[in-house]
């Protein structure tokens, strides 16, 4: 029986070769992005769920409340902090401390950049991150390492790494380890990575004053113990802070700071390592929104709801030449059960055909969605049983709504009606206009959504940042690269060259470089009785030349002036925070056992993205600086040239290292990544909604303007011109239209105007913005159902008669 459906929906199927291939296009598009979309959202909420311990160990950040109550959250934490939370609080298992760089690892001839991250030997047993082969407790011992697969080819080409001698820059010198281990590389959906593995103690062995609580520069994260919580451990950690960092809380409360709810001003947080890749208290997560995933699936689910109406518009137009079918089914004793059946099997067969080639159809486009949104996915993601399970499910259900409902509502037909070559579908007129609005709804949404965004993006590319970013080439300084000598020898190198004009270093890179991003490093210090918090910088002479800096008071660093290395420029924000109106030239304070003092105010600069408001800056004059990033400015005449000649510069001082050298207005670009990815993918999103939404409309106007030719003809009979004709035909599917930019255009609003709260610097939406969508909407709907009002239009009217 079931077989005799499916062959009978096949050949109703070849029989209207037009909407079926309408129908099994718009299925295969739909089915097929959201089939990118939703692997996309799948591996994004796949991040860190490998991890045997992902609900109990938790990453542990600082909430520090400020004089004016606003709280500020930070995930460094001091080195001491991770053996006293194992000491003091019962419901610790185990913590480990966290540090990683760059490193250049070196053995015999051949040298690698390689991620080096510092831990605790409790790292392995509390991270599901498998060890291939070599000791198990490596880790225990400061001289030994371990490494990853991947890593490990690269570096000894075929040869076995266990046993092998290697030197890593430690501070600035070359430091022996044996490498004892070789790990798994880490999975690309792990908030965590590295490539070395390598203790802690080497980065314990390198400060000055270990076990002090002020530098705050680590990561670190505890295991809790059976039946302990997040909550019993946040409750344990007050009395930590209350015993080691009452210096601290001493100091808040002298500048103001009164303590919350909770009574405290200084609280110790933590979030699961499974909710790692969604906060932005991590450094090594929270790099991506939380509602990220959930936008993928939702334009899926979109875009396969608008391919769903086109088939349920269509179904239910194309049962008006179907009556005499159904009313002959019915004479001879078909029962509703059956006509559904009948019906739904040829929603089955569109839809698997549909299904079928959009698998194929992905596999054609996955490779270019990888590369345009910045993905590393392939089809074996789908091989998970939940997902297959989601995806059955999913294709059911589509082909339920989608073919089962106008089944229901064709068979339920009166038997007379059909009989007489007559068919009512009710309301079917009022769900078909209802469902075309829904479709254009969703359209004119991303459409106004995509026009929001890339104003918002092209602000962020344009708005001027307050420093150079056309002719300053940021070199990032990664691997064995001593900073201090190659910002020497460049200097030295490119000093005549016609292309440059000055260069600098500093210890923060601007924007998003080609080696990492915007690091900063925030120090806190006491300015006349008072607690005082900045970024700070250190950076070499010439800093504020070579970025364009306004100088607004006092003066720049000087070599004339030998005293300039205890000195530091402050910024605007900084200024007013510390003198409140004053200005503070001249002023003193205190820092790491020196005195400083302020020599000169800059203008505000935004050092930081523009989705921040701009923060207190210091910078701090470090000769013999081991900086992160060398600042070249060259001159705009030739800027191809002028990157050429800082690239040969820089092979003659590092011929082994890799030149990453970029235009800041370049890193500045890459800083929002996010919201470009963002903004391509609601584009291509739009287009498909409006391209699907047209085909619908197309094929529906096809339909119902098919009913009207006798009347059409009556018309131009009575004297009725063909502009009237297009009009009268047009009015009705352009007020639907209408309608839905009407609902759209405050829903689009009010999204897009809560996004934009995530901005410190925003636009602001114009109202002309949306009556352009709504123009744009009207005219590509004009131009779809012109194709066909027009050719019924100038149909001999004595034939529109005649044959209907």
């Amino acid at each position: 029986m079931f077989y005799n459906y499916i062959k009978i929906g096949w050949r109703n199927l070849m029989r209207q070769k037009v909407f079926s291939v309408i129908n099994i296009t718009g299925m295969t598009v739909a089915f097929c992005v959201a089939f990118l979309l939703g692997i996309a959202a799948y591996f994004e909420w796949s991040y860190d769920q490998f991890h045997t311990n992902k609900n109990s160990v938790l990453q542990i950040y600082t909430a520090e409340r400020m004089a004016d109550g606003s709280i500020q959250n930070n995930s460094s934490q001091a080195a001491p902090f991770g053996p006293a939370i194992e000491k003091e609080c019962s419901a610790v298992q185990s913590a480990t401390r966290f540090g990683w760089d760059y490193e250049a690892v070196s053995y015999k001839e051949r040298s690698l950049d390689l991620h080096v991250t510092f831990v605790d030997p409790s790292f392995l047993s509390m991270f599901s991150f498998p060890q291939l082969e070599g000791d198990k407790n490596a880790l225990q011992k400061p001289s030994q390492i371990l490494i990853t697969k991947k890593a490990a080819d690269k570096l000894f080409q075929g040869e076995s790494p266990i046993g092998k001698l290697v030197q890593i820059n430690m501070n600035n010198h070359l430091k022996p380890f044996t490498i004892a281990g070789v790990m798994a590389d880490v999975p690309r959906n792990s908030s965590i990575g590295f490539e070395v593995l390598c203790s802690f103690q080497n980065v314990i062995a390198g400060l000055d004053d270990p076990d002090t609580w002020d530098n705050q520069s680590y990561q670190v994260f505890a295991q809790l113990r059976p039946h302990a919580t997040p909550a019993m451990l946040e409750q344990q950690m007050k009395a930590v802070i209350h015993k080691y960092r009452n210096n601290k809380l001493s100091s808040m409360k002298e500048n103001g700071v009164t303590p919350g709810p909770d009574g405290e001003m200084l609280t110790m947080r933590t979030f699961l390592l499974s909710d790692m890749h969604f906060r932005e208290e991590s450094n090594t997560g929270g790099d991506i929104n939380p509602f990220y995933p959930w936008m993928l699936l939702i334009m899926a689910l979109l875009i396969v709801a608008t391919a769903s109406i086109n088939f349920i518009n269509l179904s239910m137009g194309r049962s008006f030449t179907r009556a005499g079918e159904i009313g002959l089914r019915k004479a001879l004793g078909a029962v509703r059960t059956q006509l559904i059946m009948q019906f739904w099997c040829e929603a089955l067969i569109v839809c698997f055909i549909a299904f079928m080639a959009s698998l194929a159809l992905g596999l054609l486009v996955l490779p270019s969605f990888n590369r345009l949104f910045s993905y590393h996915l392939d089809f074996s993601i789908l091989l998970n049983v939940r997902l297959i399970s989601w995806t059955i499910i999913t294709f059911f259900f589509v082909t339920i709504l989608a073919g089962g409902y106008p089944a229901w509502l064709i068979a339920r037909t009166n038997l007379i009606e059909v009989l007489k070559g007559k068919m009512s579908l009710g309301k079917s007129g009022f769900l078909r206009n209802t469902l075309i609005v829904v479709q254009f709804v969703v359209a004119v949404l991303l459409i106004s959504s995509t026009a929001v965004l890339w104003q918002q993006l092209h602000y962020l590319r344009t708005r001027p940042m307050g420093f150079d970013t056309e002719q300053v080439i940021s070199i990032p300084m990664t691997g064995n690269v001593d900073a201090t000598k190659v910002l020497a020898r460049m200097q030295q190198q490119l000093n005549g060259d016609p292309h440059v004009i000055s260069s600098t270093a500093s210890y923060m890179n601007l924007g998003a470089g080609l080696a990492g991003g915007e690091s900063t490093w925030k120090v806190g210090f006491n300015f006349k009785g008072h607690d005082a918090k900045t970024v700070w910088v250190p950076v070499e002479y010439d800093y504020l030349q070579t970025l364009g800096l306004q100088l607004v008071s006092g003066r720049d660093f000087s070599r004339s002036f030998g005293a300039d290395s205890n000195t530091v420029i402050v910024n605007e924000k900084l200024a007013a925070a510390l003198g409140g109106g004053k200005d503070v030239v001249g002023e003193h304070f205190e820092f790491d056992g020196q005195q400083i003092q302020i020599i000169g105010i800059i203008k505000d600069f935004n050092f930081k993205s523009l989705r921040q408001g701009i923060g207190p800056l210091a910078l701090k004059l470090t000769p013999s600086l081991q900086a992160a990033a060398i600042f070249v400015k060259v001159k705009p005449t030739d800027l191809p040239g002028a990157m050429a000649a800082v690239e040969r510069g820089w092979k003659e001082v590092v011929p082994q290292g890799d030149f990453k050298g970029s235009f800041l207005n370049d890193n500045v670009n890459r800083m929002y990544e996010a919201e470009a990815r963002l903004a391509t993918i609601i584009v291509c999103s739009a287009i498909l909604a409006i391209l699907i939404s047209c085909m619908g409309l197309f094929a529906v106007a096809v339909l119902v303007i098919g009913q009207r030719n006798k009347e059409i003809g009556i018309r131009k009979v009575m004297g009725a011109s063909v502009g009237s004709i297009v009009a009268l035909l047009s009015g009705g599917f352009l007020k639907l239209v209408a309608i839905a930019i009407m609902i759209a255009t405050p829903m689009a609003w009010y999204i897009m105007s809560t996004w934009l709260q995530h901005f410190a610097y925003r636009i602001q939406i114009q109202w002309w913005l949306f009556a352009l969508v709504g123009m744009a909407a009207l005219i590509i709907a004009f131009f779809t159902i012109s194709i066909q009002t027009i050719r019924t239009a100038f149909m001999n009217p004595v034939k529109s008669i005649k044959t209907v």
